[in-house]
């Protein structure tokens, strides 16, 4: 196979890697920056899979994610087993994503890399809903939606060996809090938003290994990532009887400490001819359990994400690509499906 070729499948390996891997550029002869976008290629030639130095890469990305659950609560008590006094209510929920994105990558050393993304969120959820025990036999639908900046990013990457294969390149990565936190916008009387966050509310710390190994005429890729949210304290309203027996709203301060994430991510990909290659991979995440004040819930779980990616990648010219990648959910707790469209672009 080609030189021509080999570049060309690695280069796909960004749609359906981690960030780490996904956002990478290559570097090309020490004597001639490159003359068209590298995403994570040139390793035949150079053994550098990240921006070349004095090298900058604008990404711009676009991705729909779509989800549906299903739901049962109760507000309420339980007399007997069978017996349940309250309100019931079972809820179809369909929720929609779209990001809008904007990296920039520059290559400080041809070993080391910095990069910032700035996404743009509009979320809409779709909430069909009946109330079992209020007499009504008809489904009310209710829309709620929001759109903001979401949480800003920047990252370091590093790569750790330049010369013999497979490639290992470290990262951190930090998540701000610039996107509407779940705890700023209104709710209504029993809980539900009436508007959308766009961001978590917490900052994150994100540190990652990934390894690139080529083997004629394809190239694996791994990923191993840990997702750190710090604890922050969180300002509540809660409504409380008063002295008259009146309802009242109190504030109260508590510590929020979200569930850290770990990240397995791997795949292959192939090159089907020097401009369009694909590629396949599997990803995992595992959720930890939330803490309110030091405590974890007692129906507090664990969350297991995974889900099945496929990409392809189209080398427009030797300064664009066009990367489209597919994800589908195999656990509950996974989005359903996620379509992504990237469009790296060096700038002279």
């Amino acid at each position: 196979m080609s030189i021509f070729n080999n570049k060309s499948l690695i280069a796909l390996l960004a749609l359906i890697s981690s960030p780490v891997i996904a956002e990478e550029s290559s570097s090309s002869h020490e004597t001639e920056k490159p003359k068209r976008v590298q995403t994570v290629s040139d390793i035949f030639e150079q053994p550098g899979v990240l921006t070349p130095k004095g090298s900058f890469v604008l990404d711009t990305s676009f991705s729909y994610t779509q989800n549906s659950s299903n739901s049962v609560s109760v507000v309420g008590y339980t007399i007997l087993p069978s017996l349940i006094v309250g309100l019931i209510r079972a809820s179809d929920i369909d929720r929609t994503t779209l990001t809008l994105g904007l990296t920039g990558r520059y290559g400080i050393t041809n070993r080391l890399e910095v990069e910032a993304r700035i996404p743009w969120v509009y979320r809409s959820d779709s909430i069909s809903e009946r109330e079992l025990n209020s007499g009504s036999n008809e489904a009310k639908l209710r829309t709620v939606d929001g759109s903001d900046i979401g949480d800003i990013e920047a990252a370091f990457k590093y790569q750790i060996n330049m010369k013999e294969p497979p490639y290992w390149i470290g990262s951190l990565r930090f998540k701000t809090t610039t996107g509407k936190s779940p705890y700023d916008v209104p709710i209504n009387d029993l809980n539900d938003f009436e508007e959308l966050p766009t961001g978590s509310g917490f900052p994150s710390i994100e540190p990652g290994i990934s390894m690139i190994m080529p083997i004629d005429p394809a190239v694996i890729f791994m990923n191993f990532s840990y997702i750190w949210n710090i604890k922050d304290d969180v300002k509540v309203d809660v409504t409380i009887p008063g002295e008259d027996g009146e309802p009242e709203q109190q504030l109260v301060v508590n510590t929020i400490d979200l569930g850290d994430t770990i990240g397995f991510s791997a795949g292959m990909g192939f090159a089907v001819n020097p401009k369009f290659s694909f590629s396949i991979g599997l990803s995992h995440k595992t959720i930890l359990k939330s803490k309110i004040n030091g405590s974890t819930a007692d129906d507090a779980k664990l969350l297991q994400l995974d889900s099945l990616s496929f990409g392809a990648n189209y080398a427009v010219d030797r300064d664009t690509t066009i990367n489209i990648g597919a994800t589908a959910g195999l656990t509950a707790d996974a989005p359903d499906f996620q379509l992504s469209v990237r469009i790296p672009y060096t700038l002279k």
